[in-house]
């Protein structure tokens, strides 16, 4: 009899142990596939991201020619550019040439913004090593103004480069800082009362 209890108490024992690592065993698995789905997840985020970059990039890449492109394509009308006998409205095709080249001209400030960042100090270095007699010491002494001025001069270029990031749509803009307006002055208190006169 007490050897069928022993035995008995065993398979009840090897029971609830299969029961037990049954379940451990499936809290694993969900834990584990919740780790893959995550994962999968950030995986997929991060291509989505990479994908809307590069597009936003391209887009970048022709923003320029593109809108230089369609003012040029519509200058002049295709049935005149046909050679057909219709004529141009002067009048629109001036407006057509001067819409052109204000597209051409608000490019030209953006890529002279950042060309300007790095002035004179760059023009006199490039123009002292092309002399023919340079001077080394001319070299040194435009080196030393520039290390000098590097701080402002790279503030600039770092502005001129983010403003043309954000013409050709790669950053936003940045937000306009909120300034808080300044405080009424307190109204003067009214003046007192003159004393009332004395009487006679």
């Amino acid at each position: 009899m007490d050897s069928m209890k022993s035995i008995l108490f065993v398979v009840v024992g090897l029971l609830v142990g299969a029961a037990g690592g049954y379940w451990y065993g499936m809290l694993k698995v969900d834990e584990v596939n919740q780790q893959l789905t995550a994962m999968t997840q950030q995986k997929t985020l991060a291509q989505q991201n990479a994908d809307r970059l590069t597009m936003a990039n391209q887009v970048a890449i022709k923003k320029w020619s593109t809108e230089l492109g369609k003012l040029v394509m519509v200058s002049v009308p295709a049935d005149v550019q046909a050679t057909s006998p219709a004529v141009p409205d002067p009048a629109k095709m001036v407006d057509s040439a001067r819409a052109l080249l204000a597209a051409r001209d608000g490019i030209r400030v953006s890529l002279d913004s950042a060309r300007a960042a790095m002035d004179s100090d760059f023009d006199a270095l490039a123009t002292e090593l092309g002399n023919p007699k340079m001077a080394p010491a001319k070299v040194e002494q435009i080196l030393q103004v520039l290390q000098q001025t590097w701080p402002d001069k790279q503030k600039n270029l770092d502005a001129a480069t983010r403003a043309l990031l954000v013409e050709l749509g790669i950053l936003p803009p940045e937000k306009p800082v909120a300034t808080m307006a300044p405080t009424a002055a307190p109204a003067a208190a009214p003046a007192a009362s003159a004393a009332p006169d004395a009487k006679e």
